[in-house]
């Protein structure tokens, strides 16, 4: 089965890109097959328009989006890469997030209770701070790993593992070979 990443970042040289890439070399010498969603190259449009807007009564859903839903729904897998910006994901992954997680395709509610829709499938997480580790867990409550793991993946129903790399404002040797560790780690998650 396919791996689906989706990468949100600008076309920078960088710590995101640099883990991008960590992961697409180990996934082509394992002949991983992989799909990469790179949401700034498609100039993905993060903006949930009126006709989308499910709890105004609107339901549609364009014809990209749809595309996606079937790509999601035949993965069980998930590679997400983004930096952390304002203490959470960029824009353009938040929008993606309300167009495609839509009511009935990832989830709906049998009276007050939500039913996850996408169970059974599992995510990798790479995000990068600017920050230390430690501060984000510390002092912001490690709020940018709980958005994306409960309040938005496992609200769905799919498990992830979230892989902070701090510090990722100057790409270093250090830095470089701390990405080349943590993405063989993560990978070790999204095989098993």
């Amino acid at each position: 089965m396919k791996i689906l990443i989706i990468y949100a970042h600008p076309n920078t040289i960088g710590h995101c890109s640099t883990i991008l890439k960590e992961v697409q070399t180990n996934l082509d010498s394992k002949n991983i097959e992989y799909e990469l969603i790179d949401l700034y190259k498609i100039k993905y449009d993060p903006i949930l328009h009126e006709n989308e807007h499910y709890t105004a009564g609107n339901f549609h859903i364009t014809k990209q989006n749809k595309e996606i839903q079937e790509k999601i729904k035949q993965t069980d897998k998930f590679i997400f890469i983004y930096p952390v910006w304002w203490n959470t994901m960029p824009a353009v992954l938040k929008g993606f997030f309300d167009r495609i997680l839509t009511p009935h395709f990832a989830y709906y509610f049998k009276g007050r209770i939500p039913i996850k829709l996408l169970k059974g499938k599992k995510a990798l997480v790479f995000i990068t701070l600017s920050s230390p580790n430690i501060l984000s867990y510390f002092f912001m409550g490690d709020r940018a790993r709980k958005i994306i793991k409960k309040e938005i993946l496992g609200f769905c129903g799919i498990k992830s593992k979230v892989y902070k790399i701090g510090n990722a404002t100057n790409l270093t040797e250090k830095q470089i070979k701390k990405i080349k560790t943590t993405v063989k780690k993560g990978l070790n998650y999204i095989y098993s």
